[in-house]
């Protein structure tokens, strides 16, 4: 009887833990396209910046 519990308790136990480390990585994954983004939108504000006119002010 007491086996039972015994493996129905780490059972449990690894079962929250795989749910756990699938979060984890849906927020990883989550967190990695915003800074894929975040990276795209500065390199088009550095490619504007560069392509702009530049005036020369004394």
């Amino acid at each position: 009887m007491q086996l039972e519990f015994l493996f129905a308790g780490f059972a449990v136990f690894w079962a929250a833990i795989f749910v756990y480390l699938l979060m984890l990585q849906a927020r990883l994954r989550g967190l990695q396209r915003e800074v894929d983004r975040l990276e795209e939108r500065l390199a088009e504000r550095e490619a504007e910046a560069d392509a702009a006119p530049r005036t020369v002010t004394r």
